[in-house]
Formats: structure tokens, C-alpha cells, sequence
């Protein structure tokens, strides 16, 4: 009944307002060709906490102490103008047609990530064996070596994403899966706490407003895995973080996060 209504409804809207491109306004797409391909992969390389210089996202060692996530592959600045306004219309306007766009991306910057880890694994071996190199290897995400990968997507609180009408996180998920048979949705947390949307704190109260909000439902099925967990944007890492703690004292070997975008979006 819902399809049957839905359908002949989104031809008349499609009709009266075209699809148009959200970098370039052509119309037909969300997103042309052209402007997909012109989106930069700008892998983050520092400290997600602190923001101190490290190869791939990695946790520095200074923050390692009081932290639980390993590291996070990051894609672009939140600050590039695209991305902000594609991110923007994915999960607050409800385009969920721009997922397969946005999957692309995130693909396309992983394979250049892992190039560039092919790239230094090569020139350490070049120019001999050294303490520092070895550090460097070992830290190499799992997400890049290979390595079969659980994805657990952040969860939304069932009001929230009701509200929403998807979680934008599990779109991208399996689309992502979808094109790599070494990688799998987890399924194993859920929201418990509905919380204050993160983007609107700062700091500290973003701890203390995502303290408590997670349950992992089946923490037998984590142990011994390689744990990525998925979100659009990562900003303080106060959200992965608190997930990050659940997945290592359930024994998962390692909890990297992948997100498209990092860091404070331009405020108009």
C-alpha cells in the first residue's frame, strides 16, 4: 500500500522539482559523475584525541593511556564544502539516494590508504629495518592489511532514527560490505540512552553526554575480531571512544573507527 502510494507520488515531486547535483546544480543526479570524481581523499594522519602527527589516523601514545580507540581512517576535512553539504542532505534531509555516492568515496580513499602503507612498508624495507619502522608497521590498521573486519555501525536510539527514517551509518555499511568480501556487518550494539545530538556540544559534555548510551548485545561474537566502527563524522572521538571501551573489555583485538569526514564543519 505504502509503495503503491509512495511511487507514483516521488514521480510528481520529481517532476515539479528535478533532481539537481549538489555540487554543481546539473540536473538528473544528487550527484554527477563530474563532482563525485572531484571530491579529494584527504586521509587524516593525526592523533584523533589531540591531534598530534601520526601515519594513518593512529592513536598517538600520549593518548593511548586514557583511550580505548586504536585510531581512525578518516576521508576528508567536514570543512570541504561538498562533503558538507552532501553529509548534510544525507542525514538530516533524508537523502538516502546519495549513499551509493558516499560509499564510493569512502572505498576510493581506503584503496589510496592503502597504497600509501604499500608505499611505506616498501621504503622501510629499502632503507633498512630500524625500532622506529617497526612501531610504524605494526600500527598499520587491519582495515588496510586485509585483515577480515567486523563494521558495526553507530547506533541511533530507535526514537531518533524513527525521526530520521534510516540510520545513515547501516546505509553506508552495506554498501560498503557489499564490495569487499572480507569485511562484515557486526550487528552487536544497540542505543540505550537517547541523547543530545553531538554536534551541537563541545568538549567535555560530549563525554559526558554519550556516557552510558551503548549495550553490546552479543559480546561473544567480537572476541578475537578486528572491530571497525562506521560514522559519518568524527570530530572529539568521544562517540567511538565509549563504543571503542565496550568492544576491548569484550576481547576484541583491535576497534579502529572509519568515518567519511573529521573535524568542525564551516559554520555560515
Amino acid at each position: 500500500m505504502y509503495q503503491t502510494i509512495r511511487l507514483p507520488l516521488q514521480k510528481l515531486l520529481d517532476l515539479l522539482f528535478p533532481l539537481a547535483c549538489l555540487g554543481c546544480g546539473d540536473e538528473g543526479r544528487w550527484l554527477c559523475a563530474t563532482c563525485e570524481q572531484s571530491l579529494p581523499s584527504i586521509l587524516a594522519n593525526h592523533c584523533p584525541f589531540c591531534e598530534a602527527k601520526t601515519n594513518t589516523g593512529n592513536t598517538c601514545a600520549n593518548c593511548r593511556s586514557s583511550h580505548f580507540l586504536d585510531g581512525a581512517i578518516s576521508c576528508i576535512p567536514y570543512a570541504h564544502p561538498l562533503i558538507q553539504t552532501m553529509i548534510h542532505a544525507w542525514k538530516y534531509n533524508g537523502v538516502s539516494e546519495i549513499t551509493p555516492s558516499l560509499a564510493h568515496f569512502v572505498l576510493r580513499s581506503v584503496r589510496i590508504a592503502q597504497a600509501d602503507a604499500n608505499n611505506r612498508r616498501r621504503n622501510i624495507l629499502q632503507s633498512g629495518i630500524s625500532k622506529h619502522a617497526l612501531y610504524s608497521i605494526a600500527d598499520t590498521p587491519p582495515l588496510i592489511t586485509g585483515e577480515p573486519i567486523f563494521i558495526e555501525p553507530i547506533p541511533l536510539h530507535p526514537k531518533r532514527e524513527k525521526e530520521r527514517g534510516f540510520n545513515q551509518a547501516y546505509l553506508l555499511a552495506r554498501h560498503l560490505v557489499a564490495e569487499n568480501k572480507h569485511w562484515e556487518i557486526a550487528h552487536t550494539t544497540k542505543r540505550t540512552k537517547k541523547t543530545e545530538a553531538q554536534a551541537q556540544l563541545s568538549g567535555i559534555d560530549r563525554y559526558t553526554n554519550i556516557a552510558g548510551a551503548f549495550e553490546l548485545t552479543a559480546p561473544e561474537a567480537v572476541r578475537g575480531k578486528h572491530v571497525v566502527l562506521l560514522d559519518d563524522v568524527i570530530t572529539t572521538g568521544s562517540t567511538t571512544d565509549a563504543l571503542a571501551r565496550l568492544f576491548k573489555k569484550s576481547g576484541a583485538l583491535s576497534v579502529w573507527a572509519l568515518t567519511i569526514a573529521y573535524g568542525h564543519p564551516v559554520r555560515p
